[in-house]
């Protein structure tokens, strides 16, 4: 392969065993990998890169294409093509599931990330702001939350209650990993030894769900519930993304941990108990005192 020949794959940065904390690129990336696409991976982690480019964004010689969509379809076409021994029932079934997988998981994931108020105020938005420059970060998490405000609303009324549509969600993905459990059964692959398309799209949406410390996880729990899915994404990450760093980069273990549903430290017990004594205290002085004390 000539300098010529050279294919780029720009990505936002990853964490806690991910490629990467974005969808299209998890994508764009394990299937590259998979096929074997001889690449360069460039971080979206600086003000020069995250100008120009936003991921995930492929280029080879003198063409690029900004979504995973684009790109499988070019490099199919250069022979890097994961479905190419797929018969043509096959290839209806994979394209159907990776439909329902986009569909069911594509709402869950938005809510957890960027719609969640717990998971948005004390995971994504910190995330977010550490990993990607300033003042880039802000209109990167912007977009996100609005994209993802967006598209819950185009799934429910405008009067339903958060509570609702988690709930709602909720059901949904059980329901899509509960359908992809029993399809997947004991195989290593869903068709067989070797991953296909279908494979990327499930990994990158399970995947975040089961592997991202959310401090609100009723949704992305509910996949340790299917532990052939859990198994699935452990072997795809063991024999096709190794070099992947296990460990946390932008948040110290404690900021990841002090804020989960399961624990209940003796800090917020006497944070409360202080709480608690303000209260009455202020509640003698005056209502104005404590509503300014309290927020």
């Amino acid at each position: 392969m000539t300098a010529n020949d050279k294919f780029s794959l720009y990505i936002y940065d990853g964490d806690y065993g991910l490629p990467s904390m974005h969808v299209d690129c998890i994508k764009s990336l394990l299937y590259t990998s998979i096929a074997k696409v001889p690449l360069q991976i460039k971080l979206l982690n600086n003000i020069k890169l995250c100008t120009f480019y936003s991921g995930p964004y492929f280029v080879h010689k003198h063409l690029s294409f900004g979504a995973y969509s684009e790109i499988v379809p070019y490099i199919n076409t250069l022979g890097y093509n994961l479905d190419f021994e797929l018969n043509p029932k096959q290839k209806s079934e994979s394209l159907a599931l990776s439909n329902m997988v986009q569909m069911k998981l594509r709402g869950p994931l938005e809510y957890v990330f960027w719609l969640d108020q717990r998971n948005f105020e004390e995971f994504t938005r910190v995330w977010f702001t550490r990993a990607l420059p300033w003042p880039l970060s802000i209109f990167y998490i912007n977009r996100a939350k609005e994209t993802a405000e967006n598209l819950i609303q185009s799934m429910y009324a405008t009067d339903c209650s958060m509570e609702i549509i988690r709930d709602n969600l909720s059901a949904l993905t059980a329901e899509c990993l509960s359908s992809l459990s029993a399809r997947l059964g004991t195989l290593s692959y869903f068709h067989g030894d070797s991953p296909t398309s279908l494979d990327v799209i499930v990994y990158s949406y399970v995947a975040p769900l089961l592997k991202v410390p959310f401090p609100s996880n009723s949704i992305s729990s509910l996949v340790s519930a299917w532990p052939n899915l859990v198994s699935f994404v452990k072997r795809i990450e063991a024999k096709y993304l190794p070099e992947v760093p296990k460990e946390s980069k932008y948040l110290k273990h404690e900021e990841q941990t002090k804020t989960s549903d399961d624990d209940v430290s003796y800090v917020a017990i006497s944070l409360l108990t202080v709480s608690a004594v303000t209260l009455v205290v202020g509640f003698a002085m005056s209502r104005g005192f404590i509503t300014s004390r309290m927020y």
